[in-house]
């Protein structure tokens, strides 16, 4: 499988060679270490396939038809034939059971392995890829007739079908995975897909999506991939992690690198696309990203696609502002009484990122947790407008529009009410079970609106925020600054609220600082004594710092960035 590589590209492989040497060597250790036989079977699963068999296989490794690696490779494989379910299906143990889109992320995975032991010629892995035969044979059943329960599992799906049908064509595996193509891409014109996870799932997909647009020669899938990936070069911040804080997924709010899908979808993307943007992208993974069997796998079978062009400019950028989803509306909360909770995936709600070098800003609409900030190491991971109107916890605005070349303004109308008595027509039987009754027939009485907009001026060192709600006087507003529980306070307007996780700016600028980075936000107040507006769930992973005001009012905070000298 040896093929020639240049000299920067040969080197790449080394690197991800020595990389996953050690990741094994470690995971080895911890195996040794295990306390208990379910701790040991944690450790020796299916998911050792691909890192074993890339060692295996690669003559780069020093693992290189090792006997004891390769007892290791066929573990994977039992392992992986031991969880198959009679449906061929296999299950995510925690949530998913007899699961076709899981099977697929697997389908993946083990075509890629057993492509690479195909390639290898190492008469050695007959066994383990007998193995690996008779789970995507049974998987493919799965596969066919299998289903999907969140957004990006169709594109999962026909990115597995695309695999199974490059090892054995047959048109019922492409018939299906063009069902769901049928439904189209829901990717907006800026690239963003529904589930807005920028450290997950955007690689599941762009990895996915290049196999399925390149075997089933679907350019819809690689146009896709592109606007994905290039809308990607505005989610960073200073650190290197990954704008994550308006996700729909499991990566809200988490701190996370590019990972082994990214790599390899950027190297691939780069190297078809002749792209400076995503050249600088690629260049930027193999400086940042988490290394991983894919990678270095996709060296070994297909090196003069993952190779980079020689574009010697490309550079990420690192001083922006730009403005996504403009013009677009997602359902919040307005209307009192609200059934149901916030929108899971507010699909295309606006967003600014702002970037001026180790200043990150992302400003949101769609969501309670409207701005981060990021000043190097110090981090404000969400601010929220709370309000003592009708239980509504904290407000989250439908949309966004921008006033000028640095300004811009979220506003909400808020309906408060109370509700008439039902006639005997309606609760005749129901013996006074209120929660039986047709309660949304009822009229409404005593309605009130609350309107309130924050502008948010973004700054070269930070932001200025300005609240303005002039509708409903004596209405309880909390500004919730939420910060890591690292970060401390300091200030003589701060003041204990009685809650640890709690603390109040009365007056004056409080200052976090972190790593010599430092953040300022004031000035504060204290118009009343509420610690956590009602319904406001408290992260109690989080601090918070509380600025207390109350309508009318027309107040500005500023945050300021910089270092301390």
């Amino acid at each position: 499988m040896d093929k020639q590589l240049n000299a920067g590209s040969h080197n790449e492989l080394l690197r991800l060679a020595r990389l996953l040497e050690q990741q094994w060597d470690n995971h080895l250790e911890k195996i040794n270490r295990a306390q208990d036989e379910l701790e040991r079977q944690a450790l020796v699963s299916k998911g050792l396939l691909n890192l074993t068999t890339a060692l295996y296989c690669c003559s780069a490794s020093r693992y290189y038809k090792d006997d004891q690696m390769l007892d290791w490779v066929k573990t994977a494989c039992h392992c992986l034939l031991a969880e198959q379910l009679a449906s061929g299906c296999i299950s995510l143990a925690n949530c998913n059971i007899d699961s076709p889109p899981d099977t697929a992320f697997q389908v993946h995975g083990t075509t890629l392995a057993y492509t690479v032991m195909k390639e290898s010629g190492i008469k050695q892995l007959a066994e383990a890829m007998e193995l690996l035969e008779l789970f995507l044979q049974r998987a493919k059943q799965c596969l066919l007739t299998g289903g999907i329960h969140t957004p990006n599992h169709r594109w999962v799906m026909c990115g597995a079908l695309a695999n199974l049908y490059e090892l054995s064509p047959d048109e019922a595996l492409k018939e299906r995975a063009f069902q769901f193509f049928s439904e189209e891409l829901d990717i907006t014109p800026y690239g963003e897909w529904t589930e807005r996870s920028n450290a997950m799932y955007n690689s599941a997909l762009a990895i996915h999506l290049i196999d399925a647009a390149e075997i089933f020669e679907h350019q819809p899938a690689w146009d896709a991939v592109r606007s994905n990936l290039l809308m990607m070069r505005h989610m960073f911040h200073p650190d290197d992690t990954i704008a994550t804080e308006y996700s729909g997924r499991q990566d809200l709010g988490q701190q996370a690198k590019m990972n082994d899908w990214y790599y390899t979808a950027l190297h691939l993307m780069a190297s078809k696309e002749q792209s400076e943007e995503l050249v600088a992208l690629a260049r930027y993974a193999e400086q940042t990203a988490t290394a991983g069997a894919h990678a270095l796998m996709y060296w070994m079978l297909k090196p003069e696609r993952m190779a980079l062009p020689d574009i010697r400019d490309a550079e990420m950028p690192k001083a922006y502002t730009v403005f996504l989803g403009e013009g677009n509306e997602t359902l919040v909360p307005a209307h009192i009484p609200y059934l149901g909770k916030l929108v899971q995936h507010p699909h295309g709600a606006p967003l600014v990122r702002h970037r001026r070098g180790d200043l990150s800003i992302t400003l949101m609409s769609g969501q309670q947790d409207i701005l981060y900030v990021q000043y190097k190491s110090t981090r404000m991971v969400g601010y929220r407008l709370g309000l003592g109107w009708f239980g509504i916890g904290s407000a989250a605005f439908p949309s966004m529009k921008q006033l000028d070349q640095h300004t811009y303004r979220l506003e909400i109308s808020l309906e408060g009410c109370y509700f008439e008595p039902l006639p005997p027509a309606k609760t005749e039987g129901l013996k006074g079970s209120y929660v039986n009754m047709p309660n949304h027939e009822r009229g409404k009485t005593h309605q009130s609106q609350l309107d309130i907009a924050l502008e948010v001026k973004l700054l070269e060192d930070g932001a200025d925020l300005t609240i303005i709600s002039q509708s409903v006087p004596n209405i309880l507003v909390q500004h919730i600054f939420q910060f890591m529980p690292e970060s401390q306070f300091a200030g003589e307007g701060i003041k204990p609220s009685g809650n640890p996780l709690v603390s109040w700016l009365t007056q004056g600028t409080a200052c976090i600082e972190q790593e010599g980075s430092c953040m300022t936000i004031g000035p504060g107040t204290h118009r009343h004594l509420e610690v956590v507006p009602r319904n406001d769930r408290i992260n109690h992973e989080l601090n918070r710092l509380v600025i207390n005001g109350k309508t009318p009012l027309s107040d500005t905070i500023s945050i300021r960035c910089f270092d301390r000298s």
